[in-house]
């Protein structure tokens, strides 16, 4: 296995194809939080997004807050967003203009202001995402939200945002333990699915195309080099590569657009890494959960 970690992660020229010159493995930048339940410290980090200024929001399951941090790492804020009926389920996103996104594990998603001012909860009586988990801002005027009820499914959520109305939903049926979504620049939908029943039940990333069929499944077994065993965390980078955090197997592995390279770009000191999100300058942030804190690493 060792032997198979260092193949991947050696350097592979045809990442210049996605825009890759040079690729860094466990460079460390900032690590922000630390154990505590004060301001500016976390317990059990499972989410985070980034505002259009720059700054980074982490959702922390563990006190039931939201923190807010400036990018160069300075606290700026923290506020409590409700209760949750099974710690650890729910994600943060954020919106263009900046409004927080929050699923809790409900039929309600929050929206909050970067400030920590509630402006309305979204709900219906209609709704049809009861175990909410995962959330992603589509668009025009849409979300995706993953839901665990009856194995798992996808739902994507038309909405008025001037209203804060639910005008119609769509759902997307056959996933095992869907866990977070992310977007890429064609309207494809990445769904991480991790651990149900059994080691391999899931375990993989899902594309689902502007159709909104099953387009790719990557994993659990990625070639020779990769088996994937409890993915969460995914986003996209600016050049189309694809970042996924593996609870299990503690790593960030990254793929590039079409899935045909991938390298793990973090393998040390993480336990639990959950949610993640880009950054500006080839960084990205991962709610490292079990070490109570954010880490956020150079890969490239």
């Amino acid at each position: 296995m060792h032997r198979e970690i260092e193949e991947t992660l050696r350097f592979n020229k045809k990442w210049k194809l996605s825009g890759i010159q040079k690729i860094h493995y466990n460079t460390v930048e900032t690590i922000l939080g630390g154990f505590g339940t004060i301001p500016g410290k976390l317990i059990w980090p499972n989410s985070l997004t980034t505002t259009p200024d720059g700054d980074l929001v982490v959702k922390d399951s563990g006190t039931g807050h939201i923190q807010v941090y400036s990018a160069n790492g300075q606290h700026k804020n923290r506020f409590p967003y409700g209760p949750e009926p099974i710690k650890g389920l729910g994600d943060i996103t954020c919106m263009k203009n900046g409004v927080l996104l929050v699923t809790s594990g409900t039929k309600i998603i929050q929206l909050f202001t970067r400030d920590g001012e509630l402006i309305h909860e979204l709900k219906s009586p209609k709704v049809n995402w009861p175990h909410s988990y995962g959330i992603e801002v589509l668009q025009p005027n849409r979300i995706a939200v993953s839901d665990w009820t009856n194995g798992g499914k996808i739902n994507i959520i038309g909405v008025d945002w001037r209203m804060n109305a639910i005008l119609k939903t769509q759902s997307i049926e056959g996933f095992h333990r869907p866990v977070r979504v992310a977007v890429n620049k064609n309207d494809e939908l990445l769904v991480t699915e991790g651990q149900l029943f059994g080691r391999f039940q899931g375990c993989c990333i899902k594309v689902i195309d502007k159709e909104r069929s099953v387009k790719q499944t990557i994993g659990p077994h990625y070639g020779k080099k990769f088996t994937f065993e409890n993915p969460s965390g995914v986003c996209v980078d600016f050049h189309g590569n694809v970042l996924v955090s593996d609870e299990a197997q503690n790593c960030i592995v990254m793929f590039n657009p079409d899935s045909s390279l991938s390298a793990v770009v973090v393998s040390q000191g993480l336990q639990g890494p959950s949610g993640l999100c880009m950054m500006e300058h080839g960084l990205v942030a991962v709610a490292d959960c079990y070490n109570h804190c954010v880490k956020i690493y150079r890969y490239k």
